[in-house]
């Protein structure tokens, strides 16, 4: 299938040629609504690899989701980046993105059910190998989404929530969780309060989970993201560099 990627930068930011690195579009369809979201996947490698599931922030899929996860999460997994707005939803502005995901923060169930569906999508795939080890990840809303796949019940090796909110409607849900919890959170995101930080502690501490929280001070929201330039939602190159080096650490510990 066919794919409208710059792969060369792409590339760059894993550290690989481009003619190794595989973009293959992967489609599934969820109560009639198709979807299509990104395989990343290292060409040489021909060897069963872990696999993850990425989720992007309140813009979904786009170039940049894919340079952000690319320089963030590495090439030593296969990397599904998740579409779940659907196939017709690219949003091209702020206005247009918050119109995307404030549904889906309203109805964690329906959020819950999509990031289940781009999951199964990444385990069905045929392009690549998978070794049967698997995370996720996600990016703002994507790691608010990713948490709500793990306080589903979904049973994964590994869930990481870079600068995403920490909320959920039902806390106990944390009981559900099967697999690691790293939470890589900006102490100046004014979307995510010290209450809030504080109760999400208090919920995956009540469930005895196997968790980390690591706050950094000099960050907000978005600081993966090298295009955020506004108070409180901007990017920290020296955090972004951080939050990968922790992000790896985790992966290569969970899902080797």
């Amino acid at each position: 299938m066919s794919h409208h990627f710059d792969p060369a930068p792409i590339a760059a930011k894993f550290g690989i040629a481009a003619a190794d690195l595989g973009i293959e579009l992967i489609s599934h369809t969820a109560d009639g609504v198709e979807y299509e979201s990104v395989l990343l996947f290292n060409k040489k490698n021909t060897a069963p690899v872990a696999g993850v599931l990425s989720i992007p922030n309140y813009f979904g899929i786009s170039q940049k989701a894919l340079e952000v996860t690319a320089t963030t999460v590495g090439l030593n997994q296969a990397i599904l980046v998740g579409d779940v707005f659907g196939k017709s939803v690219r949003p091209a502005n702020p206005d247009e993105a918050v119109a995307a995901i404030v549904p889906l923060k309203k109805d964690r169930a329906e959020l819950r059910k999509r990031m289940n569906a781009a999951l199964a999508a990444l385990k069905g795939q045929d392009k690549v190998k998978l070794s049967g080890k698997l995370g996720a990840v996600g990016f703002c809303f994507g790691g608010t989404a990713t948490l709500e796949l793990a306080r589903s019940g979904t049973v994964l090796d590994a869930f990481a929530s870079l600068h995403g909110a920490l909320d959920t409607p039902n806390p106990k849900d944390a009981e559900n969780i099967k697999g690691a919890i790293l939470v890589l959170h900006g102490v100046q995101d004014p979307s995510v309060p010290r209450d809030q930080v504080n109760a999400f502690i208090d919920e995956v501490s009540a469930a005895n989970l196997d968790w980390q929280l690591v706050n950094y001070g000099q960050a907000g929201h978005s600081f993966t993201d090298p295009e955020a330039k506004n108070p409180g939602f901007f990017y920290h190159q020296k955090t972004a560099e951080r939050a990968s080096v922790a992000l790896k650490n985790f992966f290569a510990e969970k899902l080797a």
